[in-house]
């Protein structure tokens, strides 16, 4: 095994609570305070749907998708990267109408533009089993 090339990266304490406090958001489903995360002409990929091109359309798809829930919360298993390119690992609990829980598997990969705000974010996600 060779790692003479190997490069580790960390993001910073800032970073993590700005990660942070993006989930809680999400996780509260507070499509107002999400915003505050994301830059006006972001641009978001949820599992195989079409990209949404700015901050106005993104809001109105993820509070389309939140009203199909009661609720949801993330617990993250990998947090890798640097500052402005982010990758986190989670398991989602999904409350649905019903009451039942569905745990998914997610990977989100957040591009942050020098500002700080999520300019690109990938969510990579089958959401199927919440609502099969």
């Amino acid at each position: 095994m060779r790692t003479h090339q190997l490069k580790t990266t960390q993001i910073s304490e800032e970073a993590f609570i700005w990660l942070k406090s993006k989930y809680e958001a999400v996780d509260t489903m507070d499509a107002g305070a999400y915003r505050t995360f994301l830059s006006e002409d972001c641009e978001l990929q949820f599992g195989n749907n079409p990209i949404l091109k700015c901050n106005n359309e993104i809001i109105g798809g993820l509070q389309h998708f939140w009203d199909a829930l009661n609720g949801l919360d993330h617990s993250f298993i990998n947090i890798l990267g640097t500052d402005n390119q982010i990758a986190a690992e989670a398991l989602i609990d999904y409350t649905r109408k019903d009451g039942k829980v569905v745990t998914v598997p997610c990977v989100t990969i957040i591009g942050r533009n020098q500002d700080g705000l999520a300019s690109s974010v990938r969510i990579f996600i089958d959401v199927a089993p919440v609502f099969g």
